[in-house]
């Protein structure tokens, strides 16, 4: 299912759509890619509103792609995997424009780092939940997720959040700083267009080179000491005790389908 990409004004929507949910799996990395290979092909420098389609944002990782993958247990695989993962959230987080993230409803753990990425966050009022829920179903933060956490919502938030591994409403997540604001659903989109377009066309150089200077020393971190955290983090979630966790998540996730279906 592609992505849809559309011009609005003086800013450019691109929703997802890979699947009901954007469980993140590779191919949500490949339509993420192709979507904003288009952006950048046609409409060059304008803001950038990311949302996505239905009640979901982005649910995180596809747990039914990547927990077989991590019980292989073989690092070469969960390294090629986890390099493409992180590729493709830093393409978000380090796009010379301006973005908005339209949290149109459930964002947890990659989903949420997905719209942590944006810089700014507005989410519809309702019963969404939010979190980075990874530790308690035993995989490791990155350190390259860490650093990107740290950056959006500061150093006391991020520890909260990935330490406890909570999932948080709508008015919790406003004092997280995950979101910025919360507007009725039906104005999510136009809200967000309206904060994207309020940096002009003629601003747009200047918008980005502020930006990169802003981003510079969590990228340095990225590609220095956060790399090595990154490789720990590869090592750990292939470790006995890391799957047996993973193993009752995705168990837990079956039996909540079936008793669904």
């Amino acid at each position: 299912m592609e992505w849809r990409v559309e011009a609005h004004g003086a800013a450019v929507v691109v929703e997802m759509r890979s699947n009901p949910v954007n469980k993140m799996n590779p191919q949500f990395f490949d339509d993420l890619h192709a979507a904003l290979d288009l952006v950048e092909q046609r409409h060059p420098g304008l803001p950038l509103v990311l949302t996505g389609a239905g009640s979901t944002f982005s649910a995180g990782l596809d747990f039914e792609d990547v927990f077989p993958r991590f019980a292989r247990g073989q690092l070469d695989e969960v390294t090629a995997w986890f390099e493409r993962f992180r590729g493709s959230i830093l393409r978000v987080f380090a796009l010379p424009r301006r973005t908005v993230a339209a949290v149109n409803g459930h964002a947890v753990a990659g989903g949420l780092i997905l719209a942590l990425c944006c810089d700014v966050r507005i989410g519809a009022a309702g019963p969404a939940r939010f979190g980075l829920n990874e530790v308690p179903i035993g995989i490791p933060m990155p350190g390259v997720y860490t650093e990107i956490v740290r950056y959006a919502v500061g150093s006391r938030a991020a520890a909260e959040s990935i330490l406890e591994g909570r999932l948080n409403d709508v008015d919790q997540a406003l004092r997280l700083g995950y979101l910025h604001e919360v507007v009725p659903g039906e104005r999510l989109i136009a809200e967000a267009l309206a904060r994207a377009q309020a940096i002009s066309p003629d601003s747009c150089s200047a918008y980005a080179v502020s930006k990169q200077a802003l981003l510079q020393p969590a990228l340095k971190r990225i590609a220095g000491d956060a790399r090595e955290m990154d490789e720990r983090a590869v090592r750990v979630v292939v470790s006995p005790d890391s799957m047996r966790a993973q193993a009752a998540a995705l168990d837990l996730l079956k039996r909540r389908s079936s008793r669904s279906s």
